[in-house]
């Protein structure tokens, strides 16, 4: 059973191996297995499931040494709290626990841990009478795949969530099992593809009365048009999804659109603007660590050395995801052609194709290959100019809100 539960919690292990003991990180990492591997005994008790007082003690006793201001502690606290009080193994009464807590580990952009927590979730879930939280737990568990770069399993973790939605009529969880087709789609190159399945998905949701499904939907086939260079369907796109969303996750995800549309159609300081707030307030390390890497860009576009310098110097050695690494190395590279360094500049575009390649992101792939033919070709990079030609105006109404988000963050 231990050797058992050393393999179904490997990236825990891993986690750890990457950090030191007298991290306040390694800590909570270390409560997180013993209160994964306590589960797991529970669970294999089945009807007989009563944790004994000396495991249990010694789990309290790891989480206690977790910082007192972190909701992990919290959090697992109760999912111990549950084991004891069930006098048999009931997923229903635990699923939600360990779905906090999925869902806290994402916020640190612990994804291949949030992952170990929704597979425990979608295996021993009654998929009938908690139909719910196993499609929940398969999205989930799809999204944290495909952000780590996993993209077959993240399609098999979203064909489940499609399956069990299928299976329990959930309406819901039917059109996000697609739009997470899309996002595999999009990340693989497919754009075609991917409109085509979010544009059914946006008017499924439309039909149904899911505002909430048709806000993340609209955010979605957002970001596809902006990988298709439609910049100002991009601000559209994501503006009529902020004004459904209940969502300040999702909200955080809009607004890097809209700011990403922003930098593209060459409104530099709108776009710095809305990435100033999402890194000082997104709830998610994922999203700010996006909007630094945008904040990086900015700053070469800008012909400011001294930012730019400062996001490459913070980002170097932050814990990126596949995808961010990747974007990371091409807009080092393109800053660096940008401020007439072009040997520093091709050395991190050829690191961005190499890594990207590895890793099966084809976009960026096409991108940082792009962009490396015209660094070896050319003495210098231009800077690029503005795509937008028409009167910025008519997207007052997206300046404006962008401005009051960053006067109530009280940002200067």
């Amino acid at each position: 059973m231990e050797s058992d539960g050393m393999l179904r919690h490997l990236a825990f292990f891993e986690e750890l191996g990457r950090m030191d003991e007298s991290e306040a990180g390694w800590r909570a990492v270390s409560a997180g297995l013993v209160t994964m591997r306590l589960v797991d005994r529970w669970i294999a008790a089945g009807s007989t499931a009563r944790v004994d007082a000396w495991s249990v003690s010694a789990v309290r006793e790891a989480i206690e040494k977790v910082e007192k201001t972190t909701p992990i502690r919290r959090i697992l606290t109760s999912v111990v709290d549950v084991m004891v009080a069930c006098t048999a193994a009931d997923m229903h009464a635990l699923s939600p626990r360990l779905m906090a807590y999925g869902q806290a580990l994402e916020y640190e952009a612990k994804w291949s841990l949030a992952a170990d927590v929704y597979t425990v979730i979608g295996l021993h879930t009654d998929a009938l009478n908690d139909a719910d939280l196993a499609v929940s737990a398969s999205l989930q568990l799809g999204f944290c795949l495909r952000t780590s770069g996993f993209l077959d399993e993240a399609a098999a973790a979203y064909a489940r969530a499609s399956e069990l939605a299928n299976a329990s009529n959930d309406l819901c969880g039917i059109v996000r099992g697609h739009m997470g087709d899309a996002k595999i789609a999009a990340d693989r190159g497919n754009m075609p593809r991917a409109e085509s399945i979010l544009d059914a998905a946006i008017e499924q949701a439309r039909a149904y009365g899911l505002d909430d499904v048709r806000s993340r939907a609209l955010n979605d086939r957002a970001f596809v048009a902006g990988q298709r260079g439609q910049h100002d369907r991009v601000i559209r796109f994501s503006y009529d999804a902020l004004s459904l969303s209940k969502s300040q996750r999702e909200r955080d995800r809009i607004l890097t659109n809209i700011a990403t549309a922003f930098r593209y159609i060459g409104l530099l300081d709108v776009a710095r603007d809305a990435h100033l707030v999402l890194a000082s307030t997104a709830q998610e390390q994922f999203i700010r660590w996006n909007s630094a890497l945008n904040l990086l860009d900015l700053a070469a576009q800008q012909g400011s050395e001294l930012q730019f310098d400062r996001y490459r110097r913070e980002l170097e050695a932050a814990d990126l995801s596949p995808q961010l690494r990747a974007t990371y190395l091409l807009y080092v590279g393109r800053g660096y052609c940008l401020f007439h360094q072009s040997s520093l500049g091709i050395a991190y575009l050829e690191k961005a194709v190499e890594f990207a390649a590895g890793h099966r992101l084809n976009q960026l792939v096409f991108e940082a290959e792009e962009m490396l033919s015209v660094a070896k070709r050319e003495q210098q990079f231009v800077r690029p100019t503005a795509e937008w030609t028409n009167d910025a105006t008519s997207f007052e109404d997206v300046v404006v809100a962008i401005q009051s988000m960053k006067e109530t963050a009280g940002i200067a």
